[in-house]
């Protein structure tokens, strides 16, 4: 219901709603929020490949294989915990990664 309304108050705010195009409303949501709201743009540390995890901002393909190899992750903060990337990186890919939790 929340997104139902910020939908509403963003469209108002872009004027009419039907010249707004579904990305302007997402970048909208996100700039008045701070974050996305979409789950899937951000990159699951445990099953992500080597190419999405390569595509962060300031991570190679070097730096892709040492996450894959040092998986499994409970956190994202595990991967300056066990070596695998230094506290610049991990600041610059912070919000863009996730650990998803699963009930076993």
């Amino acid at each position: 219901m929340q997104r139902i309304a910020t939908f509403v108050m963003l469209a108002a705010l872009a004027g009419l709603p039907s010249a707004c195009s579904l990305g302007s409303l997402e970048k909208r949501y996100k700039d008045v929020t701070g974050r996305s709201d979409k789950k899937e743009s951000r990159v699951e540390l445990n099953s992500a490949g080597r190419k999405q995890l390569a595509a962060l901002p300031g991570l190679t393909r070097d730096d892709a294989d040492r996450i894959i190899a040092h998986r499994p992750y409970e956190k994202r903060r595990d991967l300056v915990a066990k070596g695998v990337l230094s506290e610049g990186q991990f600041e610059k890919i912070r919000e863009s990664v996730y650990v998803e939790h699963r009930n076993e």
